[in-house]
């Protein structure tokens, strides 16, 4: 057959169980994850204390003995500059401090954003619950009033900006306030470029409104759903930042050789090599916390994915239904218990395409940053680029497939193979190269979230300096130069918000190792930034609901399209017509519709859109 029929076979007994053993293996995957994850929890125990008159951080008691142990029976004697032994008590401690810089920071060396969020948990966990908040209400106000919102969003982004400005200046930063001016006039420029755009992104946004406005239950089953992946992102900071307090002390050595000649006017006399050694105690992660966080970080990654899928599986129950049979819909609970028991594992095998096109995607842009730092990168500079511009590509035509084989999966029932296979066939039909992206509604939601996360990160920057006594923060830091890095640096990194974790982690490990670099210029901007990448990933997560109906709406619009249902007075069809790369299709032959399907088109309400 060259297309299904229109309708939503959401009934229990229309359904049966495909790709079960993906779906096994997406459980047993969480199981692990979990499992291991409060494994990192339980054997966790804290490293430092603080002194609670001078703030002075030092060994606790869990700890002190190891440490005191390993003090006494080091190799070689002296002190290290950051051994343990300096930090065994606070009276040491505090002399260390004394004797050392005059920074009043309460980082100490080796610290990283993950110790920030240990010592400070109130602030990446009020600002994710914030980030969370605004988001699902950003999401109800569309749903009232979704072209006026559009265009409030735009406005509040510019006076968010211009209060930067203007509160910059009153402090005397200066820089800060050119930023903030600058940001600001360039989305004023931005939205005078695109005001076409941004009325069609609103009439789109209306019609998918209007879905939610005629299914109002959907929204309460969709909270749930994201309740749950505010959780996973909880337990994954909870996890990784655990997994720092999973340490055990060892003693190292350390040698190096100097050498010295003797010399008699002008012959050279012989050489003489002499290596000095010594022994400093340390906090060593142990191997199976290292496996662990590395598992971690793929399974946080596949269930990120996993649960947009879900997300996309109940309003394709929902809203396709609607569209379809208006008088035969099923209720929200119908929707997730089909999408938590028959499309369980089509969505685990589809939300696993979508891990392993991200990952490969993530590891092009990776080879992209390290090759910066190769002196020959001038000239592998275009290579490079076009490995990173080929995966993205990859990676949005997966995506883009996957997702509309997932929604075909919902409406008839079929396994995923053959659901991507009929889905390529129905959308090429109707769309040129067989997707389709509502680009104007998908870059106002996506530069709404972004703003609304650059907010987050610039109030969770100030936060961190607060908190930990640095000046980190444009005005209150003078290196401008540094500013400019952090904020380019943040920028990508917000954009592309689930690699940008990873790249966070990657940067953080090195950053923390290297005993040359002062936590106190570093730690508070890339907590900030992780922090502001955890609400951007919140964003878009639920804005998102506004593109899955629209690409719900667009496969519905091509199976009608297919069935011959007249769609001259339906206002989403014409609202179609306008989307680049719509082209008219030929009417399917529908004898073979009826012998594929055992089913017969006949005139009703839906063969007549109004």
């Amino acid at each position: 057959s060259e297309t299904v029929p229109a309708k939503v076979s959401w009934e229990p007994e229309n359904r049966t169980f495909h790709d079960k053993w993906w779906g096994v293996l997406y459980v047993l995957a969480v199981i692990t994850y979990l499992s291991t994850g409060f494994f990192l929890v339980a054997k966790a125990e804290s490293r430092y204390q603080r002194d609670p008159v001078t703030d002075v951080r030092f060994v606790s008691n869990q700890f002190y003995n190891d440490v005191n142990t390993c003090c006494i029976n080091k190799r070689y004697p002296g002190e290290f500059e950051y051994d343990l032994c300096v930090e065994l008590d606070s009276d040491t401690a505090n002399q260390r401090r004394l004797e050392g810089s005059n920074s009043t920071s309460r980082y100490e060396q080796g610290d990283g954003i993950f110790d920030a969020f240990i010592e400070a948990p109130e602030i990446v966990s009020i600002l994710s619950i914030t980030a969370l908040v605004l988001a699902l209400s950003w999401v109800v106000l569309l749903r009232f009033f979704a072209t006026p919102i559009v265009f409030a969003t735009e406005f509040l982004k510019v006076s968010f900006f211009i209060y930067l400005c203007v509160a910059a200046s009153m402090e005397g930063a200066t820089g800060s306030a050119i930023i903030a001016i600058l940001i600001a006039i360039g989305i004023v420029a931005w939205d005078v470029w695109t005001y076409k755009k941004l009325i069609f992104a609103g009439k789109i946004m209306s019609h998918s409104a209007v879905a939610f406005k005629e299914n109002p239950t959907m929204f309460f089953g969709f909270i749930p759903i994201c309740v749950l992946y505010g959780l996973n992102a909880f337990l994954f900071v909870l996890f990784f930042s655990k997994s720092f307090d999973n340490v055990e002390v060892v003693a190292s050595d350390v040698c190096y050789s100097s050498s010295s000649f003797m010399n008699d006017g002008f012959n050279e006399g012989g050489e003489t090599v002499e290596e000095e050694c010594s022994s400093y105690c340390e906090f060593q992660s142990p191997a199976y916390a290292t496996r662990i966080i590395i598992f971690t970080c793929l399974a946080y990654l596949w269930s990120i994915l996993f649960f947009n899928t879900m997300r996309l599986s109940v309003i394709a129950n929902v809203i396709g239904s609607w569209h379809f049979h208006p008088d035969r819909k099923p209720g929200v609970i119908r929707s997730v218990i089909n999408t938590c028991t028959t499309s369980l594992g089509t969505i685990s095998v589809s939300s696993l395409i979508s891990t392993i096109a991200d990952k490969l995607n993530r590891m092009f842009l990776e080879s992209v940053w390290k090759s910066c730092c190769n002196p020959c990168f001038i000239v592998t500079m275009p290579a490079y680029l076009l490995l990173c511009i080929c995966g993205s590509c990859i990676k949005m035509l997966i995506l883009m497939l996957t997702k509309f084989a997932l929604i075909l999966h919902v409406f008839t029932g079929q396994a995923f193979v053959p659901s991507a296979k009929k889905v390529f066939k129905i959308m090429k039909r109707h769309f040129k190269g067989g997707f389709v992206t509502e680009y104007a509604a998908t870059s106002v939601l996506n530069l709404g979230s972004y703003v609304f996360s650059i907010a987050i990160f610039l109030i969770a920057w100030v936060w961190f300096d607060k908190a930990f006594k640095t000046s980190t923060f444009p005005g209150a830091s003078e290196d401008m130069f540094i500013i400019i890095i952090w904020s380019i640096f943040a920028l990508f990194n917000l954009w592309y918000p689930v690699l940008g974790l990873y790249i966070i982690i990657l940067v953080n490990r090195w950053m923390a190792k290297d005993s040359d670099l002062d936590p106190e210029t570093w730690v508070s901007p890339l907590a900030a930034i992780f922090v502001g990448c955890i609400a951007m990933m919140f964003f878009t997560y639920i804005a998102s609901v506004f593109l899955d109906t629209i690409n719900v709406l667009f496969l519905c619009f091509a199976i009608d399209k297919d069935n011959n249902v007249d769609m001259t007075q339906d206002e989403f069809a014409k609202l179609v017509e306008e989307v680049p790369g719509y082209v008219k299709a030929s009417n399917v032959d529908q004898e073979s519709l009826v012998v594929a399907h055992g089913v017969e088109l006949v005139p009703s309400e839906r063969m007549s859109r109004k």
